[in-house]
């Protein structure tokens, strides 16, 4: 994705990672949920640099849950092309 701001994302309809998690009320799902939330409404450079700020396990485990976010996002705008 580029620099600009990934709002472009349908919240309406995230990733499945969202809104079917193995358990809501779980630090995996918290996480999970944020990650969203910095895809949808920051930057890349503005997700750079909170990710900068914070504790390096936090910061890996973080990165791979954008990164996931991103893939399924990306396959469902594929789906959603070309249904």
């Amino acid at each position: 994705m580029n620099n600009q701001n990934l709002a472009s994302f349908n919240t309406n309809h995230p990733p499945p990672l969202i809104p079917r998690p193995l358990n809501s009320n779980s630090e995996s799902h918290r996480r999970n949920c944020l990650a969203w939330h910095l895809l949808s409404t920051r930057t890349r450079a503005q997700i750079l640099e909170w990710l900068s700020k914070q504790p390096v396990v936090l910061r890996g485990d973080m990165r791979v849950r954008f990164n996931r976010l991103r893939e399924q996002f990306k396959e469902q705008r594929r789906e959603s092309a070309h249904p």
